[in-house]
């Protein structure tokens, strides 16, 4: 039975709701109002566990957090592509936040011509206050549901509690799902004072990946400067 076909079922039912527990088992239909809410939840859940996760991470406690005004954003990654959109949408948000974010693509050489030298005389003779890189380590493969239509709903049966005890005894198993594999990208971030080269903020996350490498790079972005404001590494002091 499809989800649609179902849903008339569940609404076209004379049944209803009374207090009495086993007067409501007895009714065989969901109220729409609830399948509304449920539809809703799963549009606002669900988004979060899409895009970038941030794990873990570390915050520097025992001395007060410099005042950053100018960080440096350094992607290390193989696609130029990847590196310009996420460098570019950091520059946008940290702009919002109050910091000034210099792109790496924009002042440096690609990094096989970079010697370490230079990148440290470079870093010295400049007025950033911070650097902040950002590395893959890992890519692994994963498998998820995916539930049909957007939404759960209780396979037929499930409904009224006597059909479905009836079930608990027998082979059964819903259709309304299908598995899907996506590829989740581990990396770390550190941020580095330019003063004292001491570290600041690091952590890990994982990312789904994405052909789509502007959205790849936005949403790794934004799981960023939300953590740095989240965290106080920016912002008001």
């Amino acid at each position: 039975m499809t989800v649609h076909k179902l849903r008339a079922r569940l609404e076209s039912s004379e049944g209803t709701m009374p207090g009495h527990f086993f007067s409501s088992i007895r009714a065989a239909s969901m109220p729409v109002v609830i399948l509304t809410m449920m539809t809703l939840f799963m549009l606002v859940i669900l988004p979060l566990f899409a895009g970038t996760k941030i794990l873990h991470r570390w915050v520097l406690t025992g001395q007060p957090m410099p005042q950053l005004k100018k960080i440096l954003v350094i992607a290390v990654v193989e696609n130029y592509l990847i590196r310009q959109h996420f460098e570019d949408e950091m520059e946008r948000l940290l702009d919002n936040a109050g910091v000034v974010g210099v792109k790496s693509h924009m002042v440096l050489p690609p990094r096989n011509e970079l010697m370490e030298g230079e990148l440290k005389q470079r870093i010295k003779e400049s007025d950033l206050d911070a650097v902040l890189v950002i590395r893959p380590k890992a890519a692994r493969l994963e498998t998820k549901e995916v539930v049909i239509g957007g939404f759960y709903m209780p396979p037929p049966g499930y409904y009224a509690f006597w059909p479905y005890w009836n079930m608990t005894y027998t082979q059964f198993s819903s259709t309304s799902s299908y598995m899907e594999e996506n590829t989740v990208v581990s990396a770390e971030f550190n941020l580095y004072n330019t003063k004292d080269e001491k570290l600041l903020w690091s952590g890990e996350t994982d990312t789904v990946y994405s052909k789509d490498f502007g959205k790849l790079g936005k949403e790794y972005a934004n799981a960023l400067v939300k953590q740095l404001k989240k965290d106080k590494v920016i912002g008001k002091k």
